[in-house]
């Protein structure tokens, strides 16, 4: 991987989790918490997703050999969703990230950090396929070790952010939350056209 390549996986990632559009549902869903819970929650949050995310980076090839699944399926399978999610996000809407019915059912459980939080909040559908479509994109070791790293910063700030999220969602309001959300939305959208018209190149060589 070339510095922009590493640049682009760091903005792909970072957008997908979204970490500050999560800081409000992070907030919401720990309302009731004591402080010390929710830091908890947060740094738990932080290394599921991170773990996840690592046994996608390592161990995402092996899933498709197995199942028989193309590198390009995924890009258009995963083009598809991350538009979704990118359209959602553009309308400053969550129904991508967990339902309702989930969201009230694991928020009366004492442990959320896991779920809905890490998934599929942070390390859901659409970020697994971009993690995917990126490995495969860039096989190798040290490829491989250079996304996990990047994985690990971006859970991290993630992490950091949830942990202040009273905070950080007090000094943006929601009107910044929303803003943020919009643009990262807007990035989602144009990476998935990218994926999407680079998988069905791939798939339909007519379209080349």
């Amino acid at each position: 991987m070339n510095t922009t390549d590493i640049f682009a996986f760091f903005a792909a990632l970072f957008s997908m989790m979204n970490p500050i559009g999560g800081v409000g549902i992070f907030a919401s869903l720990t309302a009731d918490r004591s402080e010390e819970e929710s830091r908890k929650i947060a740094k738990t949050c932080a290394f599921a997703s991170a773990i996840t995310l690592l046994v996608v980076i390592w161990a995402g090839g092996g899933f498709l050999q197995l199942f028989g699944i193309t590198v390009n399926e995924i890009r258009v399978a995963g083009g598809l969703i991350v538009l979704l999610i990118g359209l959602h996000m553009l309308f400053n809407k969550d129904d991508h990230r967990t339902s309702s019915a989930e969201t009230t059912v694991h928020s009366s459980h004492d442990s959320i950090a896991v779920v809905p939080l890490a998934i599929p909040l942070l390390a859901g559908p659409g970020t697994m396929a971009t993690v995917i479509v990126a490995s495969q994109n860039h096989s190798g070791i040290s490829s491989d070790f250079i996304m996990s790293v990047i994985v690990i910063i971006v859970s991290a700030i993630t992490g950091v952010l949830f942990t202040y999220s009273r905070v950080v969602a007090n000094s943006l309001g929601e009107s910044g939350m929303a803003i943020v959300s919009r643009v990262m939305g807007m990035i989602l959208m144009a990476m998935a056209v990218g994926m999407l018209a680079e998988g069905l190149r791939a798939m339909f060589p007519i379209l080349r």
